[in-house]
């Protein structure tokens, strides 16, 4: 359903989520996400974030609000960029909607994510 990792060498937290969420899974996410958030600002205070979403559906508006607050709190532990890489145009708009943070895009693709990652190296 999930997982969360930080990888040294590319100086990236790495984030993959799938399925379908109950507001229950979300404070399980977040944890995880914590950890690894907490064990990538022990490295650096400048790591990035890319979320891999492809398989993630349209979420209902209670998880996707639940699933903004871990972005912001996210985002307070780093001055890198996060990317979040969706598998349609619906997860897209969702999730332009409710991200919303000037370090934070949202992307179709992960090469393209990766590239927009690169440029604040």
């Amino acid at each position: 359903m999930f997982h969360a990792s930080y990888d040294r060498g590319t100086n990236c937290l790495n984030i993959v989520v799938k399925g379908f969420f109950q507001p229950e899974d979300v404070a399980a996410l977040a944890k995880t996400v914590g950890n690894a958030a907490q064990t990538a600002k022990s490295a650096r205070d400048d790591f990035n974030v890319l979320v891999e979403s492809l398989e993630f559906p349209v979420q209902a508006n209670d998880v996707a609000d639940l699933l903004t607050g871990i972005m912001r709190t996210g985002m307070a532990l780093t001055t890198g960029r996060a990317a979040v890489v969706v598998g349609s145009q619906l997860n897209k708009a969702q999730a332009e909607r409710t991200l919303v943070h000037d370090r934070v895009r949202v992307f179709m693709t992960m090469d393209s994510a990766r590239a927009w990652l690169a440029q604040a190296a």
